[in-house]
């Protein structure tokens, strides 16, 4: 059995073999437009060959135990559907698209799930990692690229190749807590409500 990805998403996204080019979503607009925002855990993934008009296809569906919904609603089960994947030795990728894995903690701002071939706001854009400092045993926010997050103004900066990054110290100490990066979310949305009426 065959399996594609839409040939349109390759001219849309795709950009080589190694890059994918998103514009990078301010922190107003990764707020406003995310249907849902939560906070969770990766428990299972698992791909899937799926049926679509064009043919067969292989999705990716990634569930999450929601610990924690700042916005709009979700189930405590929140399963993604992403499109492509490996199924056996089929693979059919996008590059680019974020992976996930079972125990990956997560803050995700969720957009058009099932009905986007990738569900997250500004595709990896969309993706915080929740993730523990070695030294000291304090969780931090960083980016999909694993760069810790000090500031929601670095929300609109371009991603860069973790091979690029520089090799200095990254300032994981001054990196903003989960409940900090969330506190960020739930103040701007107040003030969104206060702007809108």
């Amino acid at each position: 059995m065959r399996f594609f990805i839409p040939v349109g998403l390759f001219a849309l996204f795709a950009i080589g073999a190694h890059a994918t080019t998103v514009i990078a979503p301010t922190f107003p607009e990764l707020v406003a437009e995310a249907d849902c925002i939560v906070r969770g855990t990766v428990t299972t993934v698992i791909a899937r060959a799926v049926a679509t008009p064009d043919g067969p296809a292989i999705h990716t569906f990634v569930t999450i135990a929601v610990e924690e919904c700042v916005k709009g609603t979700a189930p405590r089960e929140l399963t993604l559907t992403l499109a492509g994947g490996t199924l056996g030795d089929k693979s059919a990728l996008i590059a680019g698209m974020p992976q996930f894995k079972v125990g990956d903690r997560e803050i995700l701002f969720v957009q058009g799930n099932g009905r986007l071939f990738c569900p997250l706001v500004g595709f990896y854009h969309g993706r915080y990692r929740v993730l523990t400092d070695a030294t000291t045993g304090h969780d931090y926010v960083a980016r999909h690229n694993r760069t810790p997050l000090t500031s929601a103004a670095e929300v609109g900066l371009p991603m860069l190749d973790p091979a690029r990054l520089p090799t200095m110290a990254r300032p994981v100490a001054a990196a903003l807590t989960p409940a900090d990066f969330l506190a960020q979310v739930r103040t701007h949305q107040i003030r969104g409500h206060a702007v809108a009426r």
